[in-house]
């Protein structure tokens, strides 16, 4: 009987069987970890990043190589111009902000054109008017202007602070722009969940009575700051009335669309449960003695504060839509208060339709999908293609943020120079301002239907980072409007193919590299990391505009990858020959045989050793000359020459430092003569530089300074049980380190110390130059440092090789 379980319990342990356990082990704690933390969706948003990356350079090459005339992407819709407030228009009109007369002149001259159905759709100002002119007239024009345009959007700035930090009339403010734009009213799902705000920058309220819409500006910026979401859909709290807590009873009423809200001392705003029990109401007075600020009060009316009284606020909530989708409710002629909202899930626009400038009327929506082609004589040789759109359904999570599709990199106005979408200069328009006359009318601005997005596009003005890099504001907001009028969403796939997903890639990586050789293994976990990477940016994100999680089940088929060979390793004695060639590349020989014969335990034992580093002079100079790709390739052709070389002199390598080496001699196994092997190869590794400086471009060579100190150091595993390092530390490591950087001082290239110098006097073929007495930091004692000029011998390993060999016989 023991002898079958023992032979059940081997059956199970061997590789083959026992991978898929380790397998199901690491999906298990990548599920909890997904679910738990951040974590994974942060490596997901980097990819996500490096998709839209690698689809902008898809299509830049594209464009580069062999298309003749350069046609617009099909995914940019046609009906969005950009009109930016650039360096000619500073030149033109001054500096910014600009008189509230120019702004008059800009709203006039798009609206004084002859053919009135050939106007714009909207246009949206990203400017503010939220504080009234010095001169009341220019305000008075400017309103006048936008009432008789029809077409001007103003936008909103919404505040985390509460009422009385902001405008003192934001409410009123709001007021009006709802009056003139409409307001949301379906909306299903958990309102909580949306960002909420407490106060208002918006325009002031003349100008709120005469837009034709508006909208919030806010965009919330992920955990690396970056932008790449919208909110669609923002919560603002109106404050109506403030209740002492001691006032409040489950009687209270609380109307619809209101909550009760207390601030904790930290700022941060809890609702008060609904409904109002006389156990809620225990629990709230509980929470709010903890954590509530309170003011004093004086009952007895002694003019000495007695009591202490804790507020609780009354809102009254109100959906504003954010700027984008008010003007794509314009150009759909849907109203906003038609749209139907699903927290989690979607905005639903219903039947849009759009206006055809050429005959007035309105037109079921459709997208080209193809352009049409053309013969050299003009004619229609392909007609284009469309998709019927029969609504839009604008993908929003519980928070009601839309992942904004970015269709390229920030545009350069200038000329030749790119634009993802048609940006014309402020000052084309405002400088040339039509009279009141009719008949001088220009007939048209060739802008019939479209969405004119007004706003700075000049160094320094309301830049934000994006995925692509820095982008103007009215340009963020130009690409996620494209996003809605092109139907151009990224869906993420749902969850339960995500999991599938990441247990088919672990059992995958189980199933090869339980069976074959490590090499193999390893090229075959690399194919299908990049066959699966392919099909998620190609297939997915390209193509269907799809979001397939990458970064899980590449973490989790590379850890298992990991874990299973080093079970390979650890279950037969084969095995151990693996592991000494893997570790071999980083440390000394006589490392790996005491790892294997006495595993790693943390602690460490004073030597008597030499230390070194060394470092790459004016590397940042060196890098910005040089694309990534070859920055990578130089040091790796570095790093490997020097750590061959400090490894053939039986050095151990400790670790790499960026691009600083440090090593040590003398350790784990003692070496009299550590310094001499030290400073020889310190002298090899300066000439194996020079072979490799002999190839490279001028501007590409590397010259390094080397600093080697010896004495007591404590060498040993330093780490945690869990992870650990060989290496060394002390005091003489960091004079060992300070000498490294002291070659800048007095421009040499091999300093050491006094104790090194001692260490190799026996050899009296070294060529060593004094140089000075110093002081480092946390010694009291001078330093005398001696620079290591030259061998005046043989110094390959040949010869101490040879030495060793004498010794033994004697």
């Amino acid at each position: 009987m023991a002898e079958k379980k023992d032979r059940a319990l081997q059956k199970w342990l061997d590789p083959r069987r026992f991978s898929f356990l380790l397998g199901l082990l690491i999906f298990s704690v990548i599920f909890l970890l997904s679910s738990i933390t951040d974590v994974f969706n942060r490596l997901e948003t980097d990819i996500i990043d490096l998709h839209f990356q690698l689809k902008l350079r898809k299509e830049m090459n594209i464009v580069e190589t062999g298309v003749i005339v350069e046609q617009q992407n099909p995914r940019i819709s046609r009906d969005i111009v950009i009109v930016g407030i650039d360096s000619t228009t500073l030149d033109t009109f001054g500096r910014w902000p600009f008189s509230r007369d120019v702004h008059t002149g800009l709203i006039n001259s798009f609206a004084r054109i002859k053919e009135q159905n050939q106007r714009e759709n909207a246009l949206f100002l990203d400017i503010f008017f939220s504080e009234p002119d010095s001169e009341p007239a220019r305000d008075r024009d400017l309103i006048n202007a936008i009432d008789n345009s029809g077409t001007v959007f103003l936008q909103t700035i919404l505040g985390h602070n509460p009422p009385g930090y902001g405008q003192q009339d934001g409410d009123a403010r709001l007021e009006a722009l709802f009056q003139a734009g409409g307001k949301i009213n379906h909306v299903t799902g958990d309102i909580s969940q949306l960002e909420t705000y407490y106060s208002a920058e918006s325009p002031l309220v003349e100008y709120g009575k005469v837009v034709k819409g508006y909208g919030h500006a806010n965009y919330m910026p992920m955990w690396d700051k970056i932008f790449r979401k919208q909110q669609m859909v923002a919560r603002y709290s109106e404050e109506v009335g403030i209740i002492r807590l001691d006032h409040l009873d489950a009687s209270q009423e609380i109307m619809p669309g209101e909550r009760l809200a207390w601030q904790t001392r930290s700022g941060e705003w809890v609702d008060v449960p609904k409904p109002l029990t006389d156990g809620a109401l225990e629990t709230l007075r509980r929470d709010m003695e903890k954590r509530a600020p309170s003011r004093s009060e004086d009952t007895n009316g002694d003019g000495t504060p007695d009591g202490r009284v804790y507020e609780v606020k009354r809102y009254r909530d109100h959906l504003v839509p954010s700027i984008t989708l008010s003007l794509a409710s314009s150009y759909f002629h849907v109203p906003l208060d038609e749209m139907d909202i699903v927290l989690g899930k979607q905005i639903l626009i219903p039947h849009p339709q759009v206006m055809n400038p050429e005959t007035g009327e309105l037109e079921d929506y459709r997208i080209m999908t193809d352009y049409p082609v053309y013969d050299e004589g003009g004619n229609v040789t392909k007609e284009a293609k469309y998709r019927e759109v029969p609504d839009i359904r604008i993908p929003i999570d519980e928070r009601g943020q839309m992942l904004i599709n970015f269709m390229g990199i920030r545009s350069n106005p200038g000329r030749g120079g790119y634009q993802t979408f048609p940006v014309r200069s402020y000052s084309a328009y405002a400088s040339r301002v039509p009279g009141e006359d009719p008949a001088r009318w220009p007939k048209t601005k060739a802008l019939g239907n479209k969405i004119v997005m007004v706003g700075g596009f000049f160094e320094g003005t309301d830049e934000r980072t994006t995925p692509f890099g820095l982008m103007y504001g009215v340009e963020v907001h130009a690409n996620a409007l494209n996003t809605i009028l092109m139907d151009n969403f990224l869906r993420p796939i749902p969850d339960w193919i995500n999991v599938l997903v990441l247990l088919g890639f672990i059992l995958i990586v189980c199933l090869y590299a339980s069976r074959i050789n490590t090499l193999f293994s390893f090229l075959g976990t690399i194919i299908l990391v990049g066959v699966y990477f392919y099909f998620a940016n190609i297939f997915f994100f390209e193509n269907r505009n799809l979001i397939l999680n990458f970064a899980t089940p590449m973490v989790g088929g590379l850890i298992t990858y990991v874990l299973v060979i080093v079970y390979r390793v650890v279950a037969g004695e084969s095995d151990k020959k693996r592991i000494k060639d893997m570790f071999g590349k980083y440390v000394s020989p006589a490392v790996v045989e005491q790892m294997m014969t006495n595993p790693p335990e943390l602690g460490g034992v004073d030597m008597d050793i030499t230390i070194f580093f060394s470092d790459i002079r004016s590397f940042t100079t060196l890098s910005e000359s040089m694309t990534p790709q070859e920055l990578v390739k130089l040091l790796n052709d570095y790093l490997t020459t020097m750590t061959d070389c400090l490894i053939e002199y039986d050095g151990t390598l400790d670790k790499y430092i960026g691009d600083a080496v440090m090593g040590f001699w003398g350790a784990p196994l003692p070496q009299e003569n550590h310094a001499v092997l030290a400073c020889k190869s310190a002298l090899r590794q300066l000439e194996l530089l020079e072979l490799l400086n002999e190839k490279a471009e001028p501007n590409r060579r590397i010259n390094i300074g080397i600093g080697m100190n010896s004495g007591i150091g404590t060498v040993g595993n330093m780490g945690s049980q869990g992870r650990m390092n060989f290496t060394v530390m002390g005091d003489n490591v960091n004079l060992a380190s300070r000498l490294e950087g002291i070659n800048k001082q007095y421009r040499t290239r091999i300093v050491i110390s006094q104790s090194t110098r001692d260490a190799i006097a026996g050899d009296d073929k070294f060529v060593v130059r004094e140089l000075d007495d110093i002081r480092v930091k946390g010694k009291l004692k001078p330093v005398r440092i001696y620079e290591l000029v030259g061998y005046d011998g043989d110094i390959s390993m040949k010869d101490i090789a040879g030495k060793k060999k004498d010794k033994k016989r004697a």
